[in-house]
Parts: structure tokens; C-alpha cells; sequence
């Protein structure tokens, strides 16, 4: 199955209807300013045709509810048919993507496909349609809305700096720890979201794409003075994907701050 060829076949009906629709307008249009005049005889020449167009569309909106009602949504989505459109849209349109099977990530959004309920879940949240490209253009068009959202890296660095302060006495059990060691990120957001409903307001994904506009930044100094420097590690397990303006990823695993 392919979403744009039924696309095609509907549009071509929805055209079709449209015409129709428009010559009623015309006529109903003609007809009233025949009665109008008192010119009756062309007015009921009219209404003959305006009755054989109404009968037209009438055919045209049962052969459009055909074709809608005749597209298997849930085995659609159940055969792997809207992923494979799904990535081959974000390749057309250079929108990076990552997954298999019915999970997806298009950074900073982490996608589920769910074929019982005929449903694409985007964050956790029902997305509003299931057209490949137009979900494509949605994602692309909400990623650059938070990329030019008000953002200032400092302040973001020193609120991480708390959060590290605070990681560095927990898990040092009592022992000195230098203070700075590398702590990990995913270790991290457990400190800046404590309560799990903190954590539905600032989910793993908006850390994740915060962390990537820090990783941007010109400057590594956070306005309480210190520096930052993000770090990898050798399990990816523990790393964070990030995916740059440019659509390049990146994997980051720790971050340190520390006083020149």
C-alpha cells in the first residue's frame, strides 16, 4: 500500500466534485437572477440541469466515502508500508531518522507506531494524521520552531551545574570525589527532574534536544563561572543522541565542570 497513490486516486474524485460543486454555485447563481427578472422558463431550464449536476455529486461524495472507507489504516500501518514511506520521505527531505520495526526517532522526537489502534504516536502524543510526508512536514516544521525558540546556553549550563553539584555528593557514598569528575547525563536528569511529574514537564527528549543547543553553543562557560565539557563513553547504552542543524549526530555520555 502506498499513501500517496491513494492520495492521487482520492484527489482526482475530491477534483472531480469540486467542479461539480462550482457549476451548482453557477447556476444557483443564474437561477436566482432569472427569478429575479421574472424570467421563469430560464430559470426552470436551469434548475433541470442544477438537479442532474446535485445527482453528479451526490455519486461523486459516495465514490470519495468509498475510496476513504476502502483504505486499510490499521494494516497499513501493521505491514510496514508507512515506514518504509516514512523514511523514504525523510531522506527526501533530508530529515534525519533512526529506527526499525514500529519505533523511530526524528530527533527530538521519538515516534511509535501502533497498528491496533491505527494511531502514530509522536512523544507520546496521538499525532494528528498519518500521511508519510505530511507527518514529515509537521516534524520538520516543529523541530525548526524549537530551534528558534529563546535559548540561553549559560544559564542553561549553570542550572546543569546544580544538578552535577548535587550528583557528585550523591553518588560519591561518603568518599571524596573531585569535584570535576565526570558525571553521567542520563544521571544527571534524574537530578533535574526528582518526581515523575517533573519528568512528563521536561521529558528525556527536551533534555536531550536542550543538550544538543548547549553542545552548540559558541562558548562553554556557564554564568556561574565554570566551564563545561561534554564527554563519550564506550557504552552507547548510557550515551544520549543528539542531532545537530546540519542534521549530523553526535553521542554524548558525560559532562564535567570545572574552575581554569
Amino acid at each position: 500500500m502506498d499513501y500517496e497513490d491513494f492520495f492521487g486516486e482520492f484527489g482526482a474524485v475530491a477534483n472531480a466534485l469540486r467542479e461539480g460543486l462550482s457549476a451548482q454555485q453557477r447556476l444557483l447563481k443564474r437561477i436566482c437572477k432569472s427569478v429575479e427578472k421574472g424570467d421563469l422558463k430560464s430559470a426552470a431550464k436551469d434548475l433541470a440541469s442544477a438537479r442532474d449536476s446535485a445527482g453528479e455529486c451526490v455519486r461523486l461524495v459516495g465514490d470519495a466515502a468509498e475510496k476513504a472507507g476502502g483504505f486499510d489504516m490499521p494494516a497499513y500501518l501493521g505491514s510496514g508500508d508507512f515506514a518504509r514511506q516514512l523514511v523514504a520521505m525523510c531522506a527526501e527531505s533530508g530529515v534525519n531518522v533512526q529506527g526499525e520495526g514500529s519505533s523511530y526517532e526524528v530527533f527530538p522526537y521519538r515516534l511509535k507506531i501502533d497498528p491496533q489502534n491505527a494511531e502514530l504516536l509522536v512523544n507520546g502524543r496521538k499525532a494528528a494524521g498519518l500521511r508519510p510526508k505530511a507527518v514529515v512536514e509537521d516534524l520538520a516544521k516543529g523541530r525548526a520552531r524549537l530551534l528558534s525558540a529563546a535559548f540561553n546556553p549559560a544559564q542553561y549550563a549553570a542550572e546543569l551545574a546544580s544538578a552535577y553539584d548535587l550528583a557528585l555528593i550523591a553518588t560519591s557514598k561518603g568518599k571524596q570525589v573531585a569535584r570535576d569528575a565526570d558525571i553521567y547525563l542520563t544521571t544527571l536528569y534524574k537530578f533535574l527532574t526528582p518526581m515523575r511529574r517533573f519528568r512528563r514537564e521536561y521529558d528525556a527528549q527536551a533534555y536531550a534536544f536542550d543538550l544538543s543547543r548547549l553542545y552548540a553553543a559558541e562558548s562553554n562557560e556557564s554564568s556561574d563561572g565554570r566551564r563545561f565539557q561534554f564527554g563519550p563513553s564506550r557504552n552507547n547504552n548510557k550515551a544520549i543522541r543528539i542531532v545537530d542543524r546540519a542534521g549530523n549526530e553526535h553521542f554524548l555520555a558525560t559532562i564535567r565542570f570545572y574552575s581554569e
